[in-house]
Order: structure tokens, then sequence, then C-alpha cells
């Protein structure tokens, strides 16, 4: 945004950032501008650092992946655990030819797993809350050529369920598998 200050001013620079801020709040409140009234409306679902989450009855769930409508696949908020058990389920059950390894960055919060393979690191998975803008991880992994995957954490009211289906597909994918 510096360079949105330089030519229109702090005012404008200002008023872009609450502009999105209050974009950013409705999204994260349900607001569905343009929608019909009869339109369905997202699952609630507990939040992603609950132990538990209860499912919802099958015919209220949705073959699709993503959506306002909870899938029927196994994802992050149907699971009966945290987040981390979820995603660490998955890595020990479709990869079990790797080793990972979870660390915490100093500066921010977010798990990283990195996957290994006789002694060579093949992948590195972080786990973070869509408001976190850290790219450093990211660029590191780029500069090393080793393939970056990233899943939110906290975006089930906006459809982003992390499907079991979905999260191998992308490993796999970043894994050349």
């Amino acid at each position: 945004m510096g360079l949105l200050s330089q030519l229109f001013g702090k005012k404008t620079e200002s008023a872009i950032k609450d502009l999105l801020n209050d974009a950013e709040k409705k999204i994260r409140d349900g607001i569905k501008d343009g929608f019909k009234e009869d339109s369905p409306k997202p699952a609630a679902a507990k939040p992603a650092e609950a132990s538990a989450h209860v499912a919802e009855p099958e015919q209220e769930r949705s073959d699709a992946l993503w959506g306002e409508i909870m899938p029927k696949d196994e994802n992050q908020f149907s699971f009966n655990g945290t987040y981390k058990e979820y995603f660490e389920k998955i890595f020990t059950e479709e990869f079990p030819e790797y080793s990972f390894l979870l660390a915490h960055p100093k500066y921010y919060s977010s798990d990283i797993y990195t996957f290994s393979q006789g002694g060579s690191k093949k992948l590195v998975v972080e786990l973070m809350k869509k408001r976190c803008e850290a790219q450093a991880l990211r660029r590191e992994t780029l500069r090393e050529g080793i393939p970056y995957l990233r899943f939110y954490t906290d975006c089930s009211e906006i459809g982003w369920w992390n499907p079991r289906t979905y999260v191998i597909g992308k490993i796999r994918e970043a894994l050349n598998r």
C-alpha cells in the first residue's frame, strides 16, 4: 500500500485498508450480499482448535469439495479431533514412505511439517490462519527448489474445508506422485 500513499496520500491508503478490513469482516460474519434469501447458508462449524467436531446429517452434506455446504468427504471440520491430528493422520496413512518433522516459526503462529525421504527434504507443508501474511518460508523453499504447500485452518465459514481427497491430491501433486 506504500505506493498508493505516495500517489494519493495517507488518507487513501487508510481508506483502502478500512475497506479491505470491512470486506474481510463481512465475509467472516457470513454476510452474503447479492445472494437470494433462500440460498443455502454455510454449515456451522466449531473453531479449528476444538478437539471434537459434530458432523452434519448426511443429507445436508455436499458432493463438492468446497463451498457453503460441508462436503461428504471427510474434512478438517467433520474429523473427530484437532486440525493437527487430522493432517497428521493423512500424512501417516497416505504417505508412509515419508517421515515428517513438526516445527513452529519464531515470529508468527503456524505449524510447519517438513517431509523427508532418505535424509532428503522433499516437501514443506504449512498450516496457518488465513489472516497470517508470512511469506518468508514460502520464498525460502522456492529458493531451495523444495515444494511448498499452505493449508488455512480457519476458513470453514467461506467454504474451505480441507477435505481429505483435496489435501491428498495437493500433496501428491507437490511430490510428483
